[in-house]
């Protein structure tokens, strides 16, 4: 296989289902055949499934030649019993159960939500997901292959991108074109706000953590994980305004939905099978200040270049280290004042991003800061003016991120 095969570990698949459909000594025609099948993967589709239908077509009349089931009854000797030989019956290329990807889902979580779908036919979660993706890993969230995603895309019968929209891979361009997405793809390519045990994978990674919100797994129509909780920078859940959990409530186990023993559509401890929707709702004042945490990056995203980046993310890096627990990043997130920002979140390289990232820090949503500048009056000659805040040419409706609310420490949220 050559070193920048870019179907990876798929090719040595699609080599020997060439062999075993058609075998043959040339070449020549071994290459046509895999070249065929790697084009009708790179499309999404199942390439046995297209070999066996495209076969007539392919050969045109002298698909004749090749080996087929018998059409007509075979007599056994004596005389006395008929056999007619069934046809080969085919396999289904797609999956019975077809649960679609949630907008903000994590590919983890879909994977178990098909799982949990496919019960019926006496499917375990974690057998399920070894089943699809042809073994498991330490993080399936960043190590799914793209051949992989091509495939399970085609038997879910959903886009592609959507699907990969779920994973946390480094990749060139944002796996979500969502603000959000924006954002999260500048923390993947930094490599250091991914949440992680002290305890290493077989690649020296730090096994992975994934936070809940109780709240939202009571209320979800399809209970989830959120691709967001992954993440060092996320500690409260700005819809509901509690704390995150990134243990199991009763026995401290580490969440791991491929994991757990129930089959229920409400995700489980793998250890003690304890519901992670029965958690205690930890209520906290600090949901504007992630708000305020949240703008601050989508600023950072989208107007700010990657090489004035770096004190940035530094600092960052620096306070919301991705071996603390929960509890420790939520209390350093108690002290994000706006009044010193600066100290949180570094000083901007260029002045005219400094207006901005203030009133953010101050609670302004993100989605409204181009009008408010617009509305402001024109400062005298000397004073920094803002860029033009402008939305991204492409992304989905921006969510709600304190409208108009400011940074106190003395308000209470609303009561969820």
């Amino acid at each position: 296989m050559a070193p920048n095969d870019r179907f990876g570990e798929d090719a040595t698949r699609l080599a020997r289902a060439a062999e075993a459909w058609l075998p043959t000594d040339d070449p020549t025609a071994r290459a046509m055949i895999l070249a065929f099948l790697r084009q009708a993967a790179a499309a999404g589709s199942d390439p046995i499934a297209e070999l066996r239908d495209g076969m007539t077509r392919w050969f045109g009349s002298r698909a004749a030649m090749l080996p087929s089931p018998r059409s007509g009854p075979v007599r056994v000797a004596g005389g006395t019993i008929v056999l007619e030989p069934l046809a080969t019956l085919r396999q289904p290329t797609m999956w019975p159960h077809r649960p679609k990807r949630l907008p903000n889902e994590l590919f983890s979580s879909w994977l178990w939500r098909s799982a949990v779908a496919a019960v019926a036919a006496g499917a375990q979660p974690r057998q399920f997901a070894h089943d699809a993706l042809g073994g498991l890993s330490d993080d399936i969230d960043q190590d799914v292959a793209p051949a992989t995603l091509r495939r399970l895309a085609q038997v879910s019968g959903q886009p592609l991108e959507h699907l990969a929209g779920g994973t946390l891979s480094v990749t060139e361009s944002p796996a979500q074109d969502t603000m959000e997405g924006l954002a999260e793809h500048i923390l993947l390519q930094d490599g250091r706000f991914l949440l992680g045990r002290q305890a290493r994978d077989r690649l020296g990674r730090h096994l992975p953590v994934l936070q809940y919100c109780p709240r939202c797994l009571q209320t979800d129509l399809r209970p989830h994980f959120r691709r967001s909780w992954r993440f060092a920078l996320a500690m409260v859940c700005t819809e509901h305004g509690c704390r995150l959990h990134d243990l199991c409530w009763r026995c401290g186990s580490t969440v791991a939905p491929l994991e757990q023993r129930a089959i229920n559509v409400q995700p489980h401890c793998p250890a003690c099978n304890a519901p992670l929707a029965e958690a205690r709702v930890i209520a906290t004042r600090l949901r504007l200040r992630q708000q305020a945490l949240n703008a601050m990056l989508f600023y950072l995203a989208a107007h700010i270049p990657a090489a004035e980046r770096g004190a940035h993310l530094d600092t960052l890096a620096f306070r919301f280290g991705p071996g603390a627990s929960v509890a420790e990043r939520a209390q350093k997130l108690a002290g994000l004042r706006a009044t010193a920002r600066n100290s949180w979140f570094a000083t901007p390289v260029r002045p005219q991003h400094a207006e901005p990232l203030r009133m953010l820090a101050e609670g302004l949503a993100y989605s409204g800061l181009a009008k408010t500048m617009q509305r402001r009056p024109r400062r005298p000659h000397g004073h920094a003016q803002l860029a033009a805040v402008e939305p991204l040419p492409k992304h989905r409706p921006l969510p709600k991120h304190g409208v108009g609310d400011k940074l106190h420490a003395t308000r209470q949220p609303t009561a969820s």
